[in-house]
């Protein structure tokens, strides 16, 4: 026995030695069969193919943008951009104002006849009109994102493009400290500066290829960074 465990944990190639039924240095285990093994035809798994149904064919994802963030930002509803007080949405939304390319496209000067105050209100219409466009322009960016840009004298992404994000940031947070900022947040907080460094470098790719036109669009950024760094 000693020396069969001595050949089995040896690591020599040794040749097969065949098995003596009938000695007793050798244990034989049997295993007793009630039926006898049939060999059955091997059977690959199918995969089964999802097969959408018409109801999912038929309806678009919600919630994702369907082209470009222009189109996804003026059909948004009016009470889902958080952009107007309630009332005053619910003003637009009775005369037929129900989304915000439909503000952007109405004229204005009739709109604004439909008010108690059309002077009043056709500035305030303005406002929200280019603050919707704004926002239109620089993904990620919502119209009442673009409100306090506007309210701190940011108006355009030329204009953002050359900013600091520390700098921006803190002349938001000077201005939510006045009356009117508090009003316009109405308990919300500012954009992060993550946030605000995301639009500057959004601006800047869009405003370098204007100003390096005559070089690829990646070297007129950095040329641009470069520009502003200095």
């Amino acid at each position: 026995m000693l020396r069969t465990f001595l050949r089995l944990i040896s690591r020599s190639h040794q040749a097969p030695v065949p098995v003596d039924l009938h000695s007793p240095d050798h244990v034989v285990l049997f295993a007793h069969l009630n039926r006898p093994l049939v060999n059955r035809p091997s059977q690959t798994p199918t995969l089964r193919q999802s097969v959408p149904s018409a109801s999912s064919a038929e309806t678009p994802s919600i919630g994702v943008p369907t082209r470009n963030h222009r189109e996804w930002m003026l059909s948004q509803q009016l009470d889902h951009m958080k952009l107007f007080p309630e009332a005053r949405c619910q003003q637009l939304c009775d005369m037929g104002i129900t989304t915000a390319g439909d503000l952007v496209t109405v004229d204005l000067k009739s709109l604004a006849t439909k008010f108690n105050s059309p002077k009043k209100s056709i500035r305030i219409l303005k406002r929200y009109r280019q603050a919707i466009r704004f926002a239109a322009t620089v993904p990620g960016m919502m119209p009442r994102d673009a409100m306090l840009l506007i309210s701190i004298h940011r108006r355009s992404i030329r204009g953002l493009a050359v900013e600091s994000p520390i700098m921006l940031y803190r002349d938001l947070q000077r201005f939510a400290e006045s009356s009117s900022g508090r009003k316009l947040l109405r308990g919300r907080r500012l954009p992060s500066i993550k946030r605000i460094r995301r639009w500057i470098s959004t601006c800047e790719r869009r405003i370098a290829p204007r100003i390096y036109p005559t070089v690829d669009a990646h070297v007129a950024t950095q040329c641009f960074a470069a520009a502003k760094a200095a």
